[in-house]
C-alpha cells in the first residue's frame, strides 16, 4: 500500500510540473505608457519574452528572461529580469528627454492560461533602472494577453 501510495504521489508531482503551453503571442501594455507586440516562449521552467512597441513618440525593444512555474493547478508564477531599448522622445518615469534610452529591470508575476480556449493571461511589476538617456530609478507593471500557438 505505502508503494502504492508513494508510485502515486510521483505520478502526482509530474503531473504538476507540466508546462502548459510552449509558444504565444500577443499585446503587453503597463507603466509607463508603452504598448508592445510581444512573444513569450517556454522551455521547462525557463521562459522568454521579446516585445517591440512604443509610446507617443518612441520606439522600444524589450527582452525578459523568467523562471517559470506553477504556483497552483490554475496559476503560475515568475520572476526574472529583462532589458529595454529605445529611440525618440523617453518618458519613463516621468522624465521628458529625447534621445536613446537604455534601461533593466525586474520582474515578479502572475500567469494564467485558460482551459477552454487557448489564451493567457500575466500581470507583473519590478523595479526598473535606466542609465540613458539619464540615470532614473522606478517602477513599472504590465499586463499582458496572449493567443497561445502550441
Amino acid at each position: 500500500m505505502k508503494a502504492l501510495l508513494f508510485v502515486f504521489a510521483i505520478l502526482i508531482s509530474f503531473c504538476t510540473s507540466a508546462q502548459r503551453y510552449t509558444s504565444a503571442i500577443g499585446l503587453r501594455s503597463g507603466s509607463p505608457n508603452v504598448l508592445y507586440l510581444n512573444a513569450k516562449y517556454r522551455m521547462n521552467q525557463q521562459a522568454y519574452e521579446l516585445g517591440l512597441g512604443g509610446n507617443a513618440g518612441a520606439i522600444w525593444v524589450h527582452g525578459n528572461a523568467y523562471y517559470q512555474t506553477e504556483l497552483n493547478h490554475f496559476l503560475d508564477y515568475y520572476y526574472g529580469i529583462g532589458a529595454n531599448i529605445g529611440l525618440g522622445k523617453m518618458n519613463q518615469f516621468n522624465a521628458n528627454t529625447s534621445g536613446l534610452g537604455l534601461g533593466a529591470s525586474a520582474v515578479i508575476g502572475l500567469e494564467h492560461k485558460l482551459e477552454d480556449f487557448p489564451l493567457n493571461v500575466s500581470l507583473d511589476l519590478g523595479p526598473g533602472i535606466y542609465v540613458l538617456p539619464r540615470f532614473q530609478l522606478g517602477f513599472a507593471w504590465a499586463l499582458s494577453v496572449r493567443y497561445v500557438l502550441h
